[in-house]
C-alpha cells in the first residue's frame, strides 16, 4: 500500500493505542485485511486477533469495515459488530481490533490553521482578577443548536449573553482538555491549569476570532493552543528547576501527541452520545447493550443473567447501536 494521503477518498487508519504498526494508507482500489495471518495486509500478532480478523473496503461512494466473523470481535465507537457485519466508516470512527486502536481519518491532507491567529491566542495575557474574565462555572443546562451559534455568542458585546455563552463553551470543551492533559500524564492540578490557561486565552480573543473551515476547524485551535500551553508550561518549570514530574507528555513526538488529542475528543463525543441516547431506553434493554455490546459477553450467557432470549439480546443491542450512531452523526455535523 502506498501512501497516497493526498487523494480525497484515501482511507487513513490513525493508530492510538498498541504496538507500533507501519502506517495503514488505502487508496479506493485496494482491499485491506487485519489480522494475526501473515497473508494479511497488515499483520497483527496477539491472540485476541484472528487469522483474518476485519476487512476495509471502498464501495463506489464510502468506506466500508467488514468483520470477518472474528473471535473476539471488531469494536467500532466502542460497540462490538455482529459476527461478518459491515458498517459505512466516517472521519473520526474509533476502531478496535484486540489491543489496537484506530482513529479513522478520510480524505487529503487537513487543512493548515490560521498562524496568526494561533499565535495570538497563545500570547493572550492572563490577569488573577478582572472584571473581564468569568468564572469557571458549570451551571448552564441548556444546548444551543450548533457551535457556530456558540461562537456567535461568546462574540456578543452583552455580557450576560457572552458570559452564558462562556458557560456552554467551558461544558463542552474543558472536559476534553481536561481529560486530554490528565491522560497525558499530567497532575490533576496541573491539568485544570491547562484548562483555565487555553479557555481563558480563547476567552479574551473570541471577538476577533473568525471561523473559516478552509483554515482550519475549531478543534483544531483548540489542539494547537492545548498543545502549545503544556509545553510553555513544560519549559518554564525545567528553567526554574521545578520538578516536571508527569510532564514528560511535552517532549514527547508531535505526531503522538496530536493523536492522543484526537482521541480524547473522539471518545468525548461517544461518551456524549452515549449520555443522550440512554434515556431513551428500558434499564433492561440498555443492560442488555452494555453487556452483549459492550462489555463482549455472548448473548447466551447476557440472556441468562437478564432473563431474556439471545435474540432479544441481540435485538436490544441493535437498537441502541442504532440510536447511538445516528447521534454521533448528528453530533460530528454540529461539530466546528
Amino acid at each position: 500500500m502506498t501512501n497516497t494521503s493526498g487523494h480525497p477518498n484515501t482511507l487513513l487508519l490513525n493508530q492510538i493505542h498498541g504496538k507500533k504498526l507501519p502506517e495503514i494508507c488505502v487508496r479506493v482500489d485496494d482491499t485491506v485485511v487485519l489480522g494475526r495471518s501473515p497473508e494479511c495486509s497488515y499483520q497483527l500478532t496477539n491472540r485476541y486477533v484472528s487469522r483474518k480478523h476485519v476487512e476495509f473496503e471502498w464501495n463506489e461512494s464510502h468506506w466500508l469495515i467488514r468483520d470477518l466473523k472474528s473471535r473476539s470481535g471488531t469494536y467500532l465507537n466502542t460497540i462490538r459488530m455482529e459476527l461478518g457485519e459491515e458498517v459505512e466508516l466516517h472521519n473520526d470512527d474509533l476502531v478496535q481490533i484486540g489491543p489496537w486502536k484506530f482513529l479513522v481519518h478520510i480524505g487529503g491532507a487537513e487543512t493548515s490553521l490560521d498562524e496568526n491567529m494561533v499565535e495570538e491566542l497563545d500570547k493572550a495575557p492572563l490577569h488573577e482578577k478582572g472584571d473581564d474574565v468569568p468564572t469557571l462555572v458549570r451551571t448552564v443546562n441548556g444546548r444551543y443548536e450548533t457551535n457556530m451559534d456558540l461562537l456567535l455568542q461568546l462574540k456578543s458585546d452583552e455580557t450576560v449573553n457572552r458570559e452564558m455563552g462562556w458557560g456552554i463553551f467551558v461544558d463542552r470543551y474543558g472536559p476534553i482538555i481536561c481529560g486530554f492533559a490528565r491522560n497525558a500524564g499530567l497532575p490533576s492540578s496541573e491539568a485544570d491549569d491547562i484548562m483555565q490557561t487555553v479557555l481563558f486565552n480563547f476567552f479574551r480573543v473570541a471577538d476577533k476570532f473568525e471561523y473559516d473551515p478552509s483554515k482550519g476547524r475549531f478543534r483544531g485551535y483548540l489542539k494547537r493552543i492545548t498543545l502549545n500551553a503544556i509545553r510553555q508550561r513544560h519549559r518554564k518549570k525545567r528553567e526554574q528547576n521545578l520538578d516536571t514530574h508527569g510532564m514528560r507528555v511535552a517532549e514527547d513526538p508531535r505526531d503522538e501527541l496530536e493523536a492522543a488529542f484526537d482521541r480524547e475528543w473522539a471518545e468525548h463525543l461517544l461518551s456524549e452520545a452515549m449520555t443522550e441516547a440512554r434515556p431513551k431506553f428500558e434499564p433492561k434493554t440498555w443492560e442488555a447493550f452494555e453487556l452483549y455490546g459492550r462489555r463482549g459477553m455472548s448473548a447466551e450467557r447476557a440472556g441468562e443473567r437478564l432473563d431474556m432470549k439471545p435474540e432479544t439480546v441481540r435485538h436490544a443491542k441493535s437498537r441502541v447501536m442504532r440510536a447511538v450512531r445516528e447521534i454521533v452523526i448528528r453530533l460530528r455535523e454540529e461539530e466546528l
